[in-house]
């Protein structure tokens, strides 16, 4: 069995989405999760506003009890629609009539195409935006 290495940017990003360390990294070395920047060697491993929004859908679908491969597959897909569509308000996981899974990304709330699929997972974007990109708790520097 291949160890887990330790990738600070991983830690780092697994920590800000609220996603445990060991099951991603588990899920990426499995093949899971494609869409990890920084897979080309040499190139480096940053995190972007995309990459931390798919790992945090990651996560929630986990949460939902979906497996860590089919997450993997989902968050990929929704990180995809969103480099397509940068300003995307809100991305879901829906259900269609022949009972397969498909990725609806919606730019208008007012008219989410996702609606006429009852059966799906909703997310929105500028609402997890905010949460992952607020600036951390800060506490004041104690005197000298």
């Amino acid at each position: 069995m291949t160890s887990i290495r330790f990738d600070v940017a991983i830690a780092e990003a697994c920590s800000r989405a609220q996603v445990p360390y060991e099951d991603f990294v588990s899920t990426v070395m499995a093949g899971g999760y494609p869409c990890l920047p920084g897979v080309v060697p040499g190139s480096p491993r940053r995190f972007d506003d995309t990459d931390l929004v798919a790992l945090y859908i990651y996560g929630r679908l986990l949460a939902f009890g979906f497996g860590a491969l089919r997450s993997g597959e989902y968050a990929c897909r929704a990180h995809a629609g969103l480099r397509t569509e940068p300003q995307a308000k809100s991305i879901s996981i829906a259900l269609t009539p022949d009972g397969g899974k498909r990725v609806v990304i919606e730019r208008d709330l007012q008219r989410p195409a996702a609606a006429m699929l009852p059966e799906r997972i909703h997310f929105d974007i500028a609402a997890i935006r905010q949460l992952l990109l607020q600036p951390a708790e800060r506490t004041p520097a104690e005197p000298a």
